[in-house]
């Protein structure tokens, strides 16, 4: 009996496509508690790339657009936060510890992309949601400016890991057709973090000290509920435990005992198998996870494409919080702004194209991401953006940009990359992510006026738009997405639409 659908074909013959409600409200809950954390500390994206070399300080806040207009109180100028310590210049890319910094960070979120293919997605989080933990309680009670710093940068790579993986836990209990929506609606947990969460915590907690306890400690009680959340049954499949699978698939989606789901999961490993003797790279789990981008031409495109489009998703990302004027008053101001627009952007998100194909879309977000660069200053020049409200909400459609091409570059990995192979190539992606966010800090207006050319404030922000746009182009060499979420390089690759169902397969079907 044959597994053309691999798990999909499974979930669809037991009729879960997603997993239980339960489960979906603990992976929303994951992303709510790293939201506390994030919106002192860079940008505030649900696949974080904060880091410490730029500090969202009081400078960057209030301008004469939204003089006198705030939801929440203004910050003062005089706000001194203690990972403010992280703006200043020795700690910067272009410095050496601030490069030794940037170098840790990029280093750690491949690390992470491993060790979710090597140890399992739900040890991953229990141990990166542990590390998180630890480092921002102990910001509490830095004793100076390094460690201060160091914290912070471990805490940005410690929620760079979680997220990922929870995100890879909550698509790869899905199918094809909906894993898009429950993605959705997890990432939807940051939203609410960062909306609701951190500005209750700053209103009603006073003292620097206690409030970013109160951030950190969600974290510590979050770990419990997470070593009782099931690991991926793909992840268990692969690893020659469809037994184990069997067990998390009642779980994780609250089955019942099916007879022949064992058997489908066994031939399903079978099938794992004898992809990777074809392609000679069955064994441990870390070869199993790495050689086949080298053995199998198409996936090591896929992930070179990823890494690119990762590449310039950070420089993006970065030159927007660089060069864009933020017209809020008060930190809180933005997080609750930003918070909406990402919510509402999400549910779109998640009602409209979760059955679209992933290179298209990639294309027309990355382009639209490419345009929000640029659209600030453009309207700002024409005199087009007069008003409060309408530079408020220019910000918040390029944030809700930034989002939607961040969770669709995840998703697109995820749904292109079998299960494998699947951590490693998202850590790539990510990493590279965030070594694009370090360029837009470098002087690249001195690198031009010493070839003879000046380059201006508005001409550089365009350079990394140019940047964003030609990246999304380069997923059009993506292959076409597969009518199965992949767990061999046998489903990435095969027409499922022209095979003939099995007849053991289709006779079990109409009898259900």
């Amino acid at each position: 009996m044959s597994s053309p659908r691999g798990l999909d074909g499974v979930l669809a013959y037991l009729g879960n496509p997603h997993p239980s409600v339960t489960v979906q409200l603990l992976f929303t809950l994951g992303l709510a508690v790293l939201g506390l954390g994030s919106p002192e500390v860079f940008m505030m994206l649900p696949v974080p790339l904060y880091s410490c070399w730029h500090a969202y300080s009081p400078n960057d806040v209030g301008n004469e657009w939204c003089m006198g207009e705030e939801l929440m109180p203004s910050t003062p100028t005089d706000d001194d936060r203690l990972v403010l310590a992280c703006a200043e210049r020795k700690w910067q890319p272009f410095s050496f510890p601030g490069a030794v910094l940037a170098g840790m960070r990029v280093m750690v979120v491949l690390v992470a992309g491993l060790c979710m293919d090597v140890l399992g997605r739900r040890r991953s989080v229990v141990a990166w949601m542990g590390l998180y933990f630890v480092v921002a309680f102990s910001r509490s009670f830095s004793p100076n400016e390094e460690a201060v710093v160091l914290c912070v940068t471990l805490e940005g790579a410690a929620a760079q890991a979680v997220t990922l993986a929870l995100l890879l836990l909550a698509a790869e209990g899905s199918t094809q057709g909906e894993c898009v929506r429950s993605v959705c609606l997890v990432v939807l947990g940051h939203a609410v973090g960062i909306g609701a969460g951190a500005p209750l915590v700053h209103h009603f907690v006073d003292g620097e000290v206690y409030r970013q306890m109160a951030r950190s400690l969600p974290a510590l009680v979050f770990v419990p509920f997470i070593m009782a959340l099931p690991e991926s049954a793909r992840w268990a499949v692969c690893r020659g435990r469809p037994h184990d699978a069997t067990l998390i698939l009642k779980r994780s989606h609250h089955m019942t005992f099916d007879p022949t789901m064992k058997q489908k999961l066994a031939t399903l490993y079978e099938e794992h198998k004898e992809s990777m003797d074809h392609y000679g790279c069955r064994g441990h789990a870390l070869r199993e996870s790495v050689v086949p981008l080298v053995r199998s031409g198409r996936l090591l495109l896929s992930a070179l494409v990823f890494m690119l489009c990762g590449l310039a998703y950070g420089c993006a990302a970065s030159a927007r919080h660089l060069f864009d004027a933020v017209p809020f008053m008060s930190y809180e101001d933005r997080q609750v702004t930003f918070a909406a627009f990402e919510f509402i952007f999400l549910l779109v998100m998640g009602l409209t194209v979760t059955r679209r194909g992933v290179k298209w879309v990639l294309v027309g977000l990355m382009s639209a991401l490419s345009i929000a660069l640029l659209l600030t200053r453009v309207l700002h020049k024409t005199g087009i953006l007069n008003s409060c409200g309408a530079y408020v909400f220019i910000s918040g459609l390029g944030h809700g940009c930034v989002v939607l091409a961040g969770v669709w570059l995840t998703m697109g990995v995820i749904r292109l990359t079998p299960t494998h192979s699947r951590g490693f190539v998202l850590g790539a992606t990510y990493s590279m992510a965030t070594l694009g966010q370090i360029f837009p800090y470098f002087d690249v207006v001195s690198a031009f006026i010493w070839t003879g050319s000046y380059l201006d404030v508005f001409a550089e922000i365009g350079l990394w738009a140019i940047v964003t746009f030609v990246a999304g182009l380069l997923t059009l060499l993506l292959p076409k997405t597969p009518t199965c979420l992949p767990d061999t390089l046998r489903h990435l690759y095969r027409n499922v639409q022209c095979e003939k169902p099995d007849p053991e397969e289709e006779h079990e079907n109409t009898h259900l």
